[in-house]
């Protein structure tokens, strides 16, 4: 939890630089690249997790993966996680830094399930309907699930909307059920 509470301090306070300095989606998009590298190569995040390595060495290593890529505020700000010894909640940072940044563009993220992919029609229809529901901005994160068997899960938040042909076979199978227990 503390982490999670930290990860937003650290986000909010790189959203403000990036903001100023109108980077915010270059650095949203350096932040989930690396948040997907330190979960995905076991080595790197050894490396940065390990603390026999000196923090100078970490902060070389992350100095030298964005030279070029990113802006000096985006790399003194990962330094500044090593001298804290917070590069442990990158992932969480990230993650936080990409809804905050959202947010205050007025986008809103939604997951929507579906057993075989959404059409660029299905997809364009969905998203004006829940824009005019909401009255905000939908960026829709589409996946493709079997386990659905037909319909679409909508996910946003805490909010889940179940439309799925699984979750009516449960709903059917717990009224017989009811039905058999009287």
């Amino acid at each position: 939890m503390i982490e999670k509470t930290l990860a937003k301090r650290y986000a909010a306070a790189l959203l403000k630089v990036t903001d100023a300095e109108g980077s915010t989606e270059e650095t949203e998009s350096l932040l989930l690249a690396l948040k997907d590298a330190y979960n995905s190569d076991k080595a790197f995040r050894a490396v940065l997790s390990q603390p026999r390595v000196p923090r100078a060495m970490k902060k070389r290593l992350l100095t030298k993966i964005f030279e070029g890529k990113a802006k000096k505020s985006f790399t003194d700000f990962l330094q500044f996680l090593v001298d804290k010894n917070r590069q442990d909640i990158i992932p969480d940072i990230a993650d936080m830094f990409d809804r905050l940044a959202d947010a205050s563009k007025g986008v809103v993220k939604i997951t929507v399930k579906s057993w075989k992919p959404l059409s660029d029609a299905q997809r364009s229809t969905l998203q004006s309907k829940l824009e005019r529901l909401t009255g905000k901005k939908i960026a829709i994160d589409a996946r493709v699930d079997a386990s659905v068997r037909g319909g679409m899960l909508v996910m946003y938040g805490d909010t889940v909307i179940d439309g799925s042909v699984a979750h009516r076979l449960k709903e059917i199978g717990e009224k017989f059920r009811e039905l058999q227990r009287r």
